[in-house]
């Protein structure tokens, strides 16, 4: 079964995937505070994928605009 949440830090640095948006979050944060990166910068992004692609999401797992 795929994972629908991913997260990707501007340094490369690529989440496993996760079931829940929460879950994606905590661990974007966790991996942010040990790799010394600002989790609000720009450049750090949080996807939801499906079948069809990916899209990009916000913290409430809404699609960004």
């Amino acid at each position: 079964m795929n994972k629908t949440y991913h997260f990707k830090i501007f340094n490369g640095a690529f989440s496993i995937g996760y079931d829940t948006i929460e879950e994606c979050i905590e661990e974007c944060k966790k991996t942010c505070e040990c790799l010394g990166v600002d989790y609000n910068d720009r450049e750090v992004k949080l996807f939801m994928t499906d079948a069809d692609g990916k899209w990009e999401v916000t913290e409430e797992g809404e699609l960004a605009g």
